[in-house]
């Protein structure tokens, strides 16, 4: 199939790559680039949470400033990220997503405790609320901001039908809200996971989401498409 990415423009390699081993086409059309915003962040946390790539990699100028009891990844792929960055990942939730996290840190006795949320300006769920519902000091610290690419509904449209796409995947709320408040589709529809495919329906569409939250996981239902 023809699949169009839509993810920023320096992680599109890897789903590209898999999507041919898996048989596919990919396209790329970024609608989101990221960009570092300076912060003040410094001292001990009794634990990190990373959601994403990109915080793991917006984070390296800090890392001589901050130091974790424990370390929280939201999903493999950014575990593997912050094991490639020399850091020890010690939790990881089941489902990649606030619900997740919650779940993650619900036996912990989390007052008084100190946790650091390093990342992008606008945040999805309700993680960081939860945790201060229950007497954790959260630092929820920008780190990088998400801009959109601007591109034209026609454009969008003229290199959909130009290059025959069959699928067009979202990895993050922000790309879908690029594409979206620029055109429609009629397209089939993957979202990454729950949050984003939360964003998606506030446009009226309907979409796949994988059971597991991964670029793995959107490749298995694009194949049963």
């Amino acid at each position: 199939m023809n699949v169009l990415i839509t993810r920023e423009a320096d992680k599109t390699a890897k789903f590209a790559g898999l999507l041919k081993k898996s048989g596919h086409v990919p396209f790329s059309l970024p609608m989101i680039e990221c960009v570092p915003v300076e912060a003040d962040v410094s001292g001990h946390y009794d634990y990190g949470v990373f959601t994403s790539l990109n915080a793991v990699k917006y984070f390296e100028p800090y890392r001589n400033s901050v130091t974790f009891g424990k370390i929280a990844a939201v999903g493999s792929a950014t575990s593997d990220a912050l094991t490639e960055s020399e850091y020890s990942v010690d939790m990881m939730p089941d489902e990649y997503s606030a619900e997740g996290l919650k779940k993650l840190f619900s036996d912990i006795d989390l007052k008084g405790r100190r946790i650091l949320l390093a990342g992008a300006e606008t945040r999805a769920g309700d993680f960081h609320t939860w945790l201060k519902m229950n007497g954790c000091a959260a630092d929820i610290v920008t780190i990088y901001k998400t801009v959109e690419v601007k591109r034209s509904g026609d454009e969008i449209d003229s290199f959909i039908r130009q290059n025959g796409i069959e699928v067009i995947t979202f990895a993050s709320p922000s790309a879908v809200r690029a594409f979206f408040d620029s055109c429609r589709t009629d397209r089939s529809l993957v979202a990454i996971g729950r949050t984003t495919a939360e964003e998606i329906k506030k446009y009226g569409y309907e979409c796949y989401v994988p059971e597991e939250y991964t670029l793995e996981g959107m490749i298995k239902i694009i194949d049963q498409l």
